[in-house]
């Protein structure tokens, strides 16, 4: 059978990776919290890897209380445990590849993110080849992934992660040799990826029907309808509710004020916020906040 053409990249980038360079450590992202600023900042609902493909990726995190950004090279892998932030902060052009682990499903995805330069440089992401299937790592996959949440502090450390890195791209490949082909997939992968684009850009301002119907090349008629069927609500009911329960988490970081984390949601207008929220959990975001519990 033939492969389409995204799959094909996808592969040959699997292949080059296991075939790569043996000198680049894991860097791990545990426990990160969103950094402040108002560029792009993307919640890890759960784990994934960046591998940096070519150019250097930058990227800022808090871990620790501390701001760190961390510049990744080509060939080196990025891991980020669930529950973390990141902010990428291209300073110039770069493409990697993503691997997001879900209980039921893979995706994996080839990214760019060009740089403008100029007076105000500006930021092109797209993606180069994306491809999601029900196929996982299994139990195999939970034990790699065990590992990565292992802080690495030391040269026996670093040469594991080698071994490490290797192991997850050698049994990636045949996960993506098996996974069908798109015209095969289901209407479930397609959701799926749907509610992984989501999970990366619920706190985008510019996020809409329109422009995530575009993304998967569906008219926006047809997608609300494919979206209603699967969310059983409506595309703005769905963004608030994701929107509203991260505020819950930023709303525990007493260095936003509420105004600023209502920005931070994706939230335009501050009163919108505040309505929603207090329909949602019976009380504001201030009163959520001086509650003693937090």
């Amino acid at each position: 059978m033939n492969q389409s053409k995204e799959k094909t990249t996808i592969l040959k980038t699997l292949n080059a990776c296991l075939k790569g360079s043996d000198e680049h450590p894991i860097v791990r992202i545990l426990q990160g919290k969103r950094p402040l600023g108002k560029q792009s900042s993307f919640f890890m609902e759960t784990a994934r890897v960046i591998v940096v493909l070519e150019g250097v990726g930058s990227f800022r995190t808090i871990e620790e209380e501390k701001e760190t950004t961390l510049d990744i090279a080509p060939g080196q892998m990025l891991f980020l445990s669930e529950g973390t932030w990141i902010c990428p902060v291209p300073q110039t052009s770069y493409t990697s590849l993503g691997v997001i682990f879900r209980d039921s499903s893979t995706r994996i995805t080839i990214h760019s993110r060009k740089v403008i330069k100029g007076a105000k440089p500006r930021v092109i992401p797209d993606y180069i080849a994306q491809w999601q299937t029900r196929e996982t790592l299994g139990n195999y996959g939970k034990h790699l992934l065990a590992l990565l949440r292992e802080p690495s502090q030391d040269e026996i450390a670093a040469t594991a992660d080698t071994h490490l890195a290797k192991l997850l791209y050698a049994h990636l490949i045949p996960l993506m040799e098996n996974a069908p082909e798109s015209a095969s997939q289901p209407q479930s992968i397609l959701w799926q990826s749907v509610c992984d684009y989501l999970s990366e850009h619920w706190s985008d301002n510019d996020l809409s029907r329109e422009s995530v119907a575009r993304f998967f090349n569906r008219h926006p008629n047809h997608f609300s309808r494919f979206f209603h069927k699967h969310a059983k609500k409506n595309f703005r009911a769905y963004v608030n509710e994701l929107r509203l329960q991260r505020s819950l988490i930023l709303l525990k970081d007493l260095r936003h004020n509420v105004t600023d984390v209502a920005a931070m949601c994706g939230f335009t207008d501050l009163q919108y916020f505040i309505r929603c929220f207090r329909e949602r959990f019976g009380l504001t975001p201030g009163q959520y906040r001086n509650r003693k519990e937090l």
